[in-house]
């Protein structure tokens, strides 16, 4: 299946808001703000450097469950990309598979719920 680009994934006006909300917390600490299209391409990114990996580890551990979801709902991601990229983050030393939301998102992602981000 064709990945569908940020643009397309974003044109939504309320998922673009739920992902503006989550940024806010994940730009929170850092000195570089990712636009909501940059998060999108850092969680589909096949080979994320660390600086995606970063963003990819707060995204998971430090963003409500419920925001989360509303991501998924809306179409702007979907749990199995958000636990494939949380896999590919490991190896750069950011394991954020074991934490509350971690856990949760492997779990929604075996079952099948969203298991691609609905075109719009």
């Amino acid at each position: 299946m064709a990945t569908i680009p940020a643009s397309v994934r974003l044109s939504d006006p309320d998922g673009r808001a739920w992902l503006r909300a989550a940024l806010k917390t994940v730009n929170a600490p850092l000195p570089v703000e990712t636009t909501p299209e940059g998060m999108v391409d850092c969680i589909l990114d096949a080979h994320p450097d660390l600086h995606a990996a970063v963003r990819i580890a707060a995204l998971i551990d430090e963003v409500p469950g419920p925001t989360l979801a509303n991501l998924v709902s809306r179409g702007v991601v979907s749990y199995t990309e958000l636990k494939a990229a949380m896999e590919r983050i490991r190896p750069l030393g950011l394991d954020v598979t074991e934490t509350e939301n971690g856990q949760w998102i492997a779990e929604m992602a075996g079952f099948g719920v969203f298991q691609d981000a609905p075109s719009l």
